[in-house]
């Protein structure tokens, strides 16, 4: 080869890279060519499922490309985290998450994924308070009379929960922490059941998800004493916050979701999804939907995300371990 073929070729293998840059970029930013998978870690059927369900649909056609549900329930769940993590990072598999991604890693220590490794985090999707409600019997119409009547009757009331972990048990466990209360927490498999046993007298009080907690209050077999929320639901604006009732200013636990993707998916993919999802949840229609339900929709930027998430990672590890909470 002579000396000017010599550098042709060789300028050419510069080249070569480079002009695969824009091929590779403009993939990105075509994305999505096919549909995409959304993962729900919940089966058919409860508020968090719909909430997704909703995304789903108003991301496709934002997306322009059908964006599937696909439930795949189990192990708290954990079966649908592991999945996502080990997924392809190529934006055709996204995850609607939530809470439990930061709490399973201490709670059970049997996970398949690092909370802040394994994951891009896109956008917040969801916020759901818990109104915590007593037996009809239970001597106490307010906060500040509830922790007077635990303080004094110290390990007699049971506080019910929907099992090991659930948020609901978390929001119990960080009221005894932070109130000093000596309540006996029950988990029970499921929290149909634990509301029951409150209205019926065998638990005296539970955090419970809103519409589990609606119509018992509605029969007057329970009473609301406070939201966990910072501020007061538009669902149940006469009920008021643990914060406003309390000395317990920084208190708050709410149910979250938040759309996450496996480690690895390109920014522009993750940009392109986290402003399709800003415009969902600015959906006056979506916002009434749920809003009935005690559920916020909202959106997030990806740092805002991860500043959230670092601090409920804090703060549920750190009940975890020091409250010595253990798997069932």
């Amino acid at each position: 080869m002579n000396r000017s073929r010599f550098l042709a070729a060789a300028f050419a293998a510069v080249l070569l890279p480079l002009g695969a840059l824009p091929f590779e970029a403009g993939a990105q930013t075509d994305w999505p060519t096919k549909p995409i998978s959304m993962v729900v870690p919940y089966p058919p059927g409860g508020v968090n499922d719909a909430v997704a369900r909703v995304y789903a649909e108003k991301l496709s056609a934002e997306l322009g490309k059908p964006v599937i549900v696909d439930n795949r329930a189990g192990a708290a769940t954990t079966v649908a985290s592991n999945y996502v993590a080990h997924a392809a990072p190529d934006g055709y598999t996204i995850y609607a998450g939530g809470l439990s991604l930061v709490v399973n890693p201490t709670l059970t220590g049997n996970v398949q994924y690092d909370p802040n490794k394994s994951f891009e985090l896109v956008s917040l999707m969801s916020f759901t308070a818990f109104i915590l409600h007593v037996n009809a019997d239970f001597p106490a119409k307010n906060m500040a009379e509830l922790i007077a009547v635990v303080k004094a009757n110290p390990g007699k009331f049971d506080i019910a929960s929907s099992g090991v972990g659930a948020t609901n048990h978390l929001a119990g466990e960080l009221l005894k922490a932070r109130a000093g209360l000596n309540l006996v927490s029950v988990p029970y498999k499921g929290g149909a059941q634990a509301g029951q046993d409150v209205a019926g007298g065998q638990a005296q009080m539970m955090f419970s998800a809103s519409l589990e907690a609606k119509p018992l209050l509605a029969s007057g077999r329970t009473r609301a004493i406070a939201i966990s929320s910072q501020q007061r639901s538009p669902a149940f604006p006469d009920i008021p916050t643990v914060v406003e009732s309390t000395e317990l200013k920084d208190f708050e636990v709410v149910f979250w979701q938040g759309m996450v993707v496996p480690a690895g998916t390109p920014q522009p993919i993750i940009d392109k999804l986290q402003k399709a999802i800003v415009k969902v949840a600015a959906d006056p229609d979506v916002i009434e939907r749920f809003k009935q339900q005690g559920v916020e929709i909202r959106s997030s930027t990806p740092a805002e995300f991860k500043d959230f998430y670092a601090k409920e990672e804090k703060r549920w590890t750190t009940l975890i371990k020091e409250q010595g909470i253990k798997a069932e």
